[in-house]
């Protein structure tokens, strides 16, 4: 088996309940995650792929009526 380091740019989370909202500028999509770095590294992670990274980030879940990003 092989193992393959990845060194990625973006943040390492740990994973402290703590919900958080991320909001893309456009409003084309929302990502609810366990905390607030964890939405950050996934719009890290965004950017990378040429996304839109959220622009704004908010306690608690995200609505349910708006779009879900894709995981990343």
């Amino acid at each position: 088996m092989k193992i393959h380091l990845i060194f990625d740019e973006c943040l390492t989370c740990d994973w402290k309940s703590n919900i958080h909202c991320g909001k893309v500028a456009d409003g084309s999509c929302v990502f609810t995650a366990l905390n607030r770095c964890q939405v950050e590294r996934v719009s890290c992670r965004r950017e990378q792929k040429k996304l839109k990274p959220f622009t704004e980030i908010v306690k608690g879940k995200c609505p349910k009526d708006k779009e879900k990003c894709a995981k990343m």
